[in-house]
C-alpha cells in the first residue's frame, strides 16, 4: 500500500503544483492555499501547522493559511470501531455502556466520539484516522524528495524549503502521538490543580494508547458564544479577566501554556473555564521565562535598550548581526506605542513585530516563544468578541506589577538578609574574645602583653563601632527596598492614594538614618 500510495502521491502533488502556477516556485500565499486544500486533509494539516509559526512564513502567508478548515467527512463508523478495539484490546461493549457512533467532530487526523464508561462516567473519545499517521508522514517524506527542487521566494527572502519541511515533520509527530497529549493534560492539571476557576479534564489512562484518547466529556458554551453566557447569567467581562489571568499563569510561571486558545478550544462549564485539545502546547524554561520578563520590563519601562539585550539572549544568531541595526528597528517599532498609555499597548502586536525584526537580522527566536506570539494575538481576538473595551494590557499591568514584586522579594530574600543581619551581630560580639585568644597564642612577654592589650582595648571599641554603624545601614537599607515594593504593589490601606504601609516604613527608615548621621558626626568619624 505504502509504495502505491507514494508512487501515486508523487504525481498528484507535482501536478496540483503545476496546475497552480508553482512551477517555477511558490510566490503567491493564496495560491499556495488552494494548492494544500486541492491536496487534501493531511495537506491542510500541513498548512494549520504553519499557520502558527510566523518565525518560518511571512506574515501574509500566515494569515492566508489561517484560512484553512480541517472539516472532513467522517470515516466509517466501522473503520473506526476496529481501530478502537484493537487499541482497547477489548470489544467497545465490554468498555462502554453507551457509544454513539456518529462523531462530534471529524477532522484530518482524528474523530471524536461520545461515550459512557460501564462506570456511569460520560467520557470523550479522540480516534486517530487509519493510516492517518502513514500518509501524512509519506506526504512529508515527498516532499522532503522534492525541496532541492521547490523555490519558496517570499518578497525580502528565499526560505530554506528543508528547514520548513523539518520544522512540519517535528510539529506532526507530535500531534500524532496521544500519549504526549495526555501527558500534556496531566501536567496542565498539576499546575492548575489550585486555581478554583479552571475546569481540570480527567483522563482515564487505562484506555489511552497512542492512537485513541480517552478524557473526561465536557459539555460546555464556547468562550465568544456571548449570547448564551449572558442568558445563563455569567458576567463576561469576569470570564475574560480571568482568562487572561490563567494564561499569563500559564506563560510566565508555569512555563507551560496552551498554544492554541481560539474560541473553539475554550469552554465554559459549570462556573468553570475549561481548554480542550492539548495536542500543540507551548514550553519556557526557567532561562528562557527570565530572559522573557525581562523583555516584558523593557517594554512596561520604556527601556529599549533591555528588549535589545533581552531579544539577544532569547534568539539564535543565523548570521552577523548588527546590534545598533537591531536596537534602531526596535526602537521604531516601539515608538508606535510610546507616546500611549501602557494600558493601550497592543502586546501581542508588539511580540509578533519584534520576530519579524529579529528574522530580518538574522536572528531566529526559539519556537516557544513565536508560539506565545500567535497564542496571545488569538487569545486577543477572543477577547475583542467577549468585551470590546477590554484590553490584554488592562490585564497584563497589574499582574506584571505584582510578579515583579515577587520576582523581587525573592531576588532579595529577606529571610536570608535577616539571618546575615544576625550573624553579623554575634561575630561582633565574639570578635573581642577572638582576638584576644589570637593574642595569647602569640605571646612574648608581660610587657609586649600590657601594650598590645592597651591597643586591642581602643580597637576592640571602634570595631564594635563600625560593625554596629554597618548592620544599622544594613536595616536602613532594607526598610527602604521594602517601602519601595510595598508602594509600588500599593499594599494595605492607601493615604492620598499611597500605601500606608510603605510611607510608614519611609519613615522609620528616615528616622533611622538621620539617628546614624548623628551619631557619626558625634564621633567625629565616618
Amino acid at each position: 500500500m505504502e509504495n502505491n500510495y507514494t508512487r501515486l502521491r508523487f504525481k498528484e502533488i507535482i501536478s496540483v503544483a503545476i496546475k497552480h502556477g508553482f512551477k517555477n516556485g511558490i510566490g503567491n500565499p493564496m495560491e499556495l492555499r488552494l494548492v494544500l486544500e486541492e491536496l487534501g486533509p493531511t495537506f491542510v494539516k500541513i498548512g494549520q501547522i504553519l499557520s502558527t509559526r510566523p518565525d518560518i512564513l511571512p506574515k501574509e502567508y500566515i494569515i492566508e493559511l489561517e484560512k484553512l478548515q480541517d472539516n472532513v467527512k467522517p470515516e466509517n463508523f466501522n473503520v473506526m470501531k476496529k481501530i478502537i478495539e484493537t487499541s482497547l484490546k477489548e470489544s467497545i461493549s465490554n468498555v462502554f455502556l453507551d457509544f454513539k457512533p456518529t462523531p462530534l467532530a471529524s477532522a484530518s487526523l482524528a474523530e471524536v466520539y461520545l461515550a459512557k464508561l460501564k462506570t456511569g462516567e460520560e467520557v470523550a473519545l479522540k480516534v486517530q484516522r487509519p493510516f492517518a499517521k502513514e500518509k501524512i508522514l509519506a506526504d512529508i517524506a515527498i516532499l522532503n524528495k522534492l525541496a532541492p527542487f521547490i523555490k519558496f521566494t517570499t518578497k525580502n527572502e528565499v526560505l530554506d524549503v528543508k528547514a520548513v519541511i523539518e520544522e512540519i515533520k517535528i510539529a506532526t509527530e507530535k500531534e500524532l502521538d496521544f500519549i504526549n497529549e495526555k501527558e500534556n493534560i496531566k501536567k496542565f492539571n498539576s499546575h492548575n490543580k489550585d486555581i478554583k476557576y479552571i475546569k481540570n479534564i480527567i483522563v482515564y489512562d487505562k484506555y489511552c494508547t497512542s492512537n485513541v484518547l480517552v478524557m473526561e466529556f465536557i459539555s460546555g458554551i464556547k468562550i465568544d458564544d456571548t449570547t448564551t453566557l449572558l442568558a445563563e447569567g455569567y458576567d463576561i467581562k469576569e470570564i475574560a479577566k480571568k482568562l487572561i489571568y490563567n494564561y499569563f499563569k500559564q506563560v510566565f510561571e508555569d512555563g507551560f501554556f496552551h498554544a492554541d486558545p481560539h474560541p473553539g478550544n475554550i469552554l465554559i462549564h459549570n462556573n468553570k473555564i475549561g481548554f480542550i485539545d492539548f495536542g500543540l502546547m507551548g514550553n519556557l524554561d526557567m532561562g528562557i521565562k527570565k530572559k522573557f520578563n525581562l523583555f516584558l520590563e523593557g517594554v512596561a519601562t520604556d527601556n529599549v535598550d533591555l528588549m535589545t539585550s533581552s531579544v539577544l539572549s532569547i534568539g539564535i544568531r543565523k548570521g552577523d548581526v548588527d546590534i545598533n541595526k537591531l536596537y534602531q528597528d526596535i526602537n521604531l517599532i516601539y515608538n508606535t506605542y510610546i507616546n500611549e498609555s501602557i494600558y493601550n499597548y497592543d502586546l501581542a502586536k508588539i511580540l509578533e513585530e519584534v520576530i519579524l525584526i529579529c528574522k530580518k537580522n538574522n536572528i531566529i527566536m526559539p519556537k516557544d516563544i513565536t508560539l506565545l506570539a500567535k497564542g496571545l494575538l488569538t487569545l486577543q481576538g477572543v477577547l475583542a468578541k467577549m468585551d470590546k473595551e477590554l484590553n490584554i494590557m488592562d490585564i497584563a499591568v497589574p499582574y506584571f506589577k505584582n510578579k515583579t514584586i515577587e520576582d523581587k522579594l525573592k531576588d532579595y530574600d529577606l529571610t536570608l538578609l535577616g539571618n546575615k543581619i544576625v550573624s553579623a551581630g554575634k561575630a561582633s560580639l565574639d570578635l573581642p574574645l577572638k582576638l584576644s585568644q589570637l593574642i595569647d597564642r602569640g605571646l612574648e612577654g608581660r610587657l609586649r602583653l600590657n601594650l598590645e592589650l592597651k591597643n586591642m582595648d581602643e580597637n576592640f571599641n571602634e570595631v564594635n563601632k563600625m560593625v554596629n554603624r554597618i548592620i544599622f545601614s544594613v536595616i536602613v537599607a532594607g526598610l527602604l527596598i521594602s517601602s519601595s515594593l510595598v508602594i509600588n504593589a500599593n499594599i494595605g490601606l492607601n493615604i492620598y492614594g499611597v500605601s500606608a504601609i510603605g510611607i510608614i516604613g519611609y519613615l522609620g527608615a528616615g528616622l533611622a538614618g538621620f539617628l546614624l548621621l548623628i551619631s557619626i558626626f558625634k564621633s567625629g568619624k565616618l
